[in-house]
């Protein structure tokens, strides 16, 4: 699971980063999924929680999660360029 401490204007950098990949979050909470790969979210008292529920068995779990934290860590770097 990943939880990360992220403010209102940070998710929606998070969220836009995440589109660019394939990976659409509508709202703040629902499901995710691409190549085989599915997850809930979750985005409340500034903290964004996901959660991987099926994967391919041959993707370890940590390099998903690793793969999604870059994700949103390049989308919080935008953010930060352009204020």
């Amino acid at each position: 699971m990943i939880e990360i401490p992220l403010t209102e204007a940070q998710f929606a950098a998070a969220a836009q980063r995440l589109r660019a990949y394939g990976v659409d979050l509508t709202g703040t909470s629902g499901t995710l999924s691409r190549d085989g790969i599915t997850a809930r979210y979750s985005y409340a008292a500034g903290k964004l929680t996901i959660e991987v529920v099926d994967k391919p068995f041959f993707l370890p779990l940590s390099a998903i999660e690793s793969q999604m934290r870059s994700y949103i860590r390049k989308g919080l770097d935008e953010l930060d360029r352009t204020t």
